[in-house]
């Protein structure tokens, strides 16, 4: 066993554990009232878990599986699993980022229907690059390949291959950063659009606002974990695709790419909406009543119908 697959036996699991913590939380929630789970940001977090999950479990799989031989169907689906995982994670973030750049920016609310578009075409996308993946011959090559990780035969046919994931990852860095900034430039206006549909006055109010933009402040964390996760995989893979194989970059590469979903655990643990969702849980289960608001009605903000669109 080489030290890269040795490494992901370690961190893979770390970041398998918190992907499952974020999502067995989530259920915790949708158990005690289905409400809780059923808000946008709640299911946004709970889809970059699943995301995070699925990639730790490619990652894992192709580890264990490191030994197959060559050109068989066994080695063949590793490299599927594992190309398909790492890039449904990269669209599920481009989704995300979509999501708050439309919402804090556009100031356009979300429907049901809206997110069942943006997840399909998630989907979509994902498949139609595995399928170009297969047209490049990376999951059938055999000559060039180490292990079971996706690999042509054609020398020219693997550098596109190498270069375009390796693009692909940072330039969902990129779209995170951008989605950040340009958000909390745009903070102040979805302030003011949210202010606009509150009822509460003074004091009261004000804790409204100053709760709901450090929520919106914190939606960030998850974007930007991609800035921990992504870069040294994608400038790993290009260097790969041009013949160098980089082994400085290599290990760091495989321990940040399995910390992820402890990443998302961490945003997920200091996250507002989280404790408010917990908080809102727990006088749930303390007064047993599914019909009682949040004491002192700290969480009946976040569950408010904000109609965006008529503050444009």
């Amino acid at each position: 066993m080489n030290l890269a697959s040795w490494l992901n036996f370690v961190f893979q699991p770390i970041g398998m554990a918190g992907a499952i913590l974020v999502l067995l939380s989530i259920l915790t929630l949708a158990f005690i009232n289905s409400q809780l789970a059923n808000r946008m940001t709640v299911r946004l977090i709970a889809a970059i878990a699943f995301a995070d999950l699925f990639t730790h479990a490619g990652e894992y799989y192709a580890a264990s599986n490191v030994d197959l031989a060559l050109g068989t169907p066994s080695c063949t689906a590793v490299s599927v699993f594992r190309s398909f995982s790492r890039t449904f994670y990269c669209f599920t973030n481009f989704a995300i980022c979509y999501h708050l750049y439309r919402s804090l920016v556009q100031l356009k609310k979300s429907t049901w229907k809206f997110e069942v578009y943006v997840w399909i075409a998630t989907i979509a996308m994902t498949l139609i690059f595995i399928g170009i993946y297969a047209g490049l011959g990376v999951f059938s090559g055999t000559t060039r390949r180490s292990g079971c990780n996706p690999s042509s035969d054609s020398k020219v046919l693997n550098t596109v291959y190498f270069i375009l994931t390796g693009l692909i990852d940072l330039t969902v860095v990129a779209v995170g950063v951008f989605t950040t900034i340009k958000g909390r430039q745009n903070l102040n206006k979805w302030i003011n659009a949210y202010s606009a549909t509150l009822t509460e006055s003074g004091d009261h109010q004000e804790q409204l606002i100053k709760d709901r933009r450090k929520m919106a402040s914190r939606s960030f964390l998850y974007p930007l974990s991609t800035c921990i996760t992504l870069p040294l995989e994608g400038f790993f893979l290009i260097l790969n695709g041009f013949g160098i194989y980089a082994l400085g970059l290599a290990i760091p590469k495989v321990i940040t790419v399995g910390l992820s979903g402890f990443f998302t655990a961490l945003a997920f643990a200091i996250d507002p909406a989280t404790h408010q969702s917990f908080k809102s849980a727990y006088y749930q289960i303390k007064y047993n009543n599914s019909d009682k608001k949040i004491h002192d009605g700290d969480f009946s903000s976040n569950s408010r119908d904000i109609n965006l669109n008529a503050a444009q």
